[in-house]
């Protein structure tokens, strides 16, 4: 059986991560490959930070979704299946003042078509932080297989991001 798109565009994107990671750039922290039976969903995620980070850490994750509707439209109709894809930024904040400036960076490097949604966390009963935030950067339409090629030339877009965001962390 022919890989779906969505494992091609995952060993594109991997690879392409990967790839700033043996240039010393950044250093891959996690990796995740799940199927979920139970609503036939498929995800990957790759998170890493830059390899000379200070702490408090800004983690990248880049996460790659398939829905049980597009599998089967590729698999039984031979169509097109499109993958979503969210980039997803975690660092530790003191003050929610910073989400704006986190959004107003997030706007200058991806551009102000993108969606870009941050929830803070904080363990009750702490309500003034530190808070974890949580930015994503997420695409208003589908990546297809054809779009293959802008996965790699995503990845400084998410390391220059990690520079620019290193500097609200623990603020």
């Amino acid at each position: 059986m022919d890989p779906t798109a969505f494992d091609n565009l995952k060993t594109v994107l991997e690879g392409a991560v990967y790839d700033a990671d043996l240039q010393g750039r950044i250093a891959v922290v996690e990796r995740r490959d799940l199927v979920d039976l139970a609503r036939l969903f498929r995800e990957y995620a790759i998170s890493f930070r830059l390899n000379d980070a200070p702490d408090p850490l800004v983690v990248c994750t880049a996460r790659l979704s398939l829905d049980f509707a597009e599998l089967v439209n590729e698999r039984l109709y031979h169509g097109r299946s499109g993958c979503r894809l969210a980039v997803v930024f975690t660092m530790p904040i003191r003050r929610s003042s910073v989400c704006a400036l986190i959004e107003g960076t997030l706007r200058t490097i991806w551009g102000e078509e993108r969606i870009i949604r941050q929830t803070l966390r904080f363990p009750f009963p702490h309500e003034r932080g530190p808070y974890e935030n949580e930015a994503v950067v997420e695409f208003a339409r589908l990546i297809y297989e054809e779009n293959a090629a802008d996965l790699p030339e995503m990845v400084p877009y998410m390391v220059s991001s990690l520079e620019q965001l290193q500097l609200f962390a623990g603020q």
